[in-house]
């Protein structure tokens, strides 16, 4: 696929991968990747030796052509070869796992990484060159919006640090299931606390998910800069529900409550046998748009993945539900909503908070067919 959201913001993934480069670590070089101005706000905390904005400073035009591949696959493998090349032995030893069921979906979670340990190497364990190749990898997996979106709930977790042990924006990992190729399948795993994605290769790039986004609270400063890193998410889910008539709206409540997400971590493949709600084939056009905007706030943070397009199609549309339970609000604790198409699943849960009193969010995107590149049946 072309490298459209991408070739946005080269200027700034070019300076990312010049620094790797000058260090004289990069195997084939970087550059071509998305990346979001707003990476460049993200202050580092305290369990890192460096941040996203040191990491975009120079820049370089010769890094901006050694990774400008033609396919968005391919563009990930160099980017994943320069950063595999910045590790020692260990460290390569220690990022890299087989491409298995049982590696993909059981080390990930919504809870802390002092709760649940990941796989990988973690950026706050990673020197300044080499920590510059892994956002740039990490960058180029995700649109200037999933740039942000990542940015932001790295940041909350920054602040969460200033308040309890166990976060840090930061402490977050790496890690390969497979080995980067543009021939074989392979999985670019990023997790920690509350944000996780699994952008997978098949030849070409072709999914991220599962994607879990939470965050805690919902606004904050950190750093100077101020974040709501998933209000669109909300407001949009929000704005879809509020769309509705109250026939419309009370044929979409569900009848059972949800604390939290139904197809979380490790419930891989437990959709529902039976899609329930609201059909979107019964709405007008007016709020059918209202519903695409929903899932591309979520789908749209990919980067070229394709992902967003085909759960938006007249046809998907057409076999796709949206439901809600407890409270329509989405700002009430126990607020849950849900769009459920042939492909595409979105939740969000509304509860209380952990550290602070205010309520906190999580949420989960996953796709019916291609969670983990599709490499595995649940």
């Amino acid at each position: 696929m072309a490298l459209e959201g991408a070739r946005k913001n080269s200027a700034l993934v070019a300076a990312i991968i010049a620094m790797a480069l000058t260090a004289g670590l990069a195997a084939c070089g970087g550059g071509g990747g998305s990346s979001s101005s707003s990476s460049s706000s993200s202050s580092s905390s305290s369990s890192s030796s460096s941040s996203s904005s040191s990491s975009s400073s120079s820049s370089s035009s010769t890094a901006s052509t050694s990774c400008s591949e033609s396919t968005q696959g391919a563009q990930l493998v160099c980017l994943a070869n320069v950063f595999r090349a910045t590790l020692s032995s260990s460290q390569l030893s220690s990022v890299s796992y087989s491409l298995t069921s049982s590696n993909a979906t059981d080390h990930w979670s919504n809870l802390p990484v002092g709760s649940v340990s990941r796989l990988g190497l973690a950026l706050s364990a990673l020197s300044t060159d080499q920590k510059t190749a892994a956002e740039a990898l990490i960058a180029a997996a995700l649109t200037t919006q999933g740039q942000s979106t990542m940015t932001g709930l790295r940041a909350a977790d920054g602040y969460l640090a200033t308040a309890a042990s166990g976060y840090g924006q930061n402490l977050y990992y790496v890690a390969f299931l497979g080995t980067p190729s543009t021939s074989s399948p392979w999985i670019l795993e990023f997790s920690g606390h509350h944000y996780t994605f699994m952008a997978s290769v098949t030849g070409d790039y072709v999914s991220m998910t599962p994607n879990f986004v939470g965050v805690e609270p919902l606004s904050f400063t950190y750093g100077g800069t101020a974040y709501t890193p998933m209000q669109t998410r909300h407001d949009t889910l929000a704005a879809m529900l509020s769309g509705l008539s109250s026939t419309q709206l009370a044929s979409a409540k569900l009848s059972q409550a949800y604390d939290d997400v139904l197809v979380g971590p490790q419930e891989d493949g437990d959709f529902p046998s039976t899609q329930s709600g609201l059909a979107v084939s019964s709405l007008s056009s007016t709020q059918q748009a209202l519903v695409k905007a929903a899932i591309n706030s979520y789908a749209a943070d990919a980067n070229g993945t394709g992902q967003s397009d085909a759960y938006t199609t007249d046809t998907a549309l057409a076999s796709t539900y949206i439901s809600w339970a407890s409270y329509s609000d989405l700002s009430t604790k126990g607020s849950y909503v849900r769009i459920d198409g042939p492909r595409v699943w979105i939740e969000l849960s509304v509860q209380s908070g952990v550290v602070f009193s205010a309520n906190h969010y999580h949420s989960i995107w996953r796709d019916k067919t291609a969670d983990y590149g599709g490499n595995f049946t649940f």
